[in-house]
């Protein structure tokens, strides 16, 4: 990708195969109780809020990309929003954070140019207001 500049950057980072990400996130460790231990998701670029709400700043080399999308933050958290939902369906009020990230897929055309919006937010799960609370007598048995 050509960006011209010292400012420029190469857009949505780290780009990954599925195999790479399924070898990072290979299982790294088993502990003598069976208990798994995988490694870190790397940390990643993206440009997606800033598409959003200060298009300006994405250089005019991105923005004339025919991928610039300043709707992909909007979008994320659509994405968030329904991956929630399932989450909450599945697993309620069970305790447990859901993180999630996108990277962009080395082999696919559309990091082959100048992305425009490297939309790779990384996201959380925010408990919906249905979340049962704590039982009144758990919450009290420690005090």
């Amino acid at each position: 990708m050509s960006h011209d500049g010292e400012e420029h950057h190469d857009g949505l980072e780290p780009k990954l195969t599925v195999d790479e990400l399924r070898d990072q996130r290979a299982v790294i460790f088993t502990g003598a109780d069976g208990r798994q231990y995988q490694s870190e998701l790397p940390g990643s670029w993206s440009n997606a809020k800033v598409a959003a709400t200060a298009t300006e700043q994405v250089c005019q080399e991105c923005r004339d990309s025919p991928h610039f999308d300043v709707d992909g933050h909007d979008n994320n958290r659509e994405l968030g929003r329904r991956i929630q939902a399932a989450f909450d369906e599945l697993k309620p009020g069970k305790g447990f954070v859901l993180a999630w990230r996108l990277y962009a897929e080395k082999e696919h055309p559309r990091w082959k140019v100048a992305d425009g919006c490297g939309c790779g937010c990384g996201c959380f799960s925010v408990p919906s207001p249905e979340t049962p609370p704590v039982a009144p007598d758990r919450a009290t048995k420690h005090k």
